[in-house]
């Protein structure tokens, strides 16, 4: 039996640990989907990510939610009937490694947009149509950072520092 304090029940990811989690699943799933059509060439960020609030707190502190970068593709995907849902089996391979399950597919518009969701929160979002776009939005987390990245984004950083936590009153 040991002397240290058992680790609260109701802990909060970090924002080191949030940021790290969802750079590294950015930067899986555009690799399934290079891997699948290279004629996508590259993918760059189309919006800048940014934290923000997560409209919950967590013993008194706010909390924040992450919401990517839009990473979209270079060249748009293969047209030949199967391409965009052969795309699509290779995110959701990745997104099954990283314990995430399938939320929801919508076609239409000339596309389709699937999402899939984990046990923590993390959500991703794929969008097949005139280009792949991908972006990802994390569960609730403390800000605060250790080590501060400039970005999550796995190919550019335009975004600024996540802000100091703060009480929520």
């Amino acid at each position: 039996m040991s002397a240290l304090p058992r680790e609260p029940e109701d802990r909060i990811p970090d924002q080191d640990t949030t940021h790290g989690r969802i750079r590294s699943l950015l930067a899986s799933v555009t690799g399934a989907l290079l891997e699948e059509q290279p004629g996508l060439l590259s993918f760059h960020d189309h919006r800048p990510e940014r934290d923000r609030s997560s409209g919950e707190s967590w013993r008194g502190l706010q909390t924040l939610c992450h919401v990517s970068a839009l990473l979209a593709s270079d060249a748009a995907p293969d047209p030949r009937p199967g391409a965009a849902h052969a795309l699509l089996r290779a995110v959701e391979a990745r997104a099954l490694a990283a314990g995430m399950h399938r939320r929801a597919v919508e076609e239409g518009h000339g596309g389709i947009t699937v999402s899939w969701r984990d046990d923590l929160g993390d959500l991703l979002e794929v969008v097949v149509g005139v280009r792949v776009a991908v972006r990802a939005i994390s569960a609730p987390f403390l800000p605060g950072s250790l080590h501060p990245v400039t970005t999550t984004s796995p190919v550019t950083a335009l975004s600024p520092l996540t802000p100091p936590p703060r009480r929520v009153r």
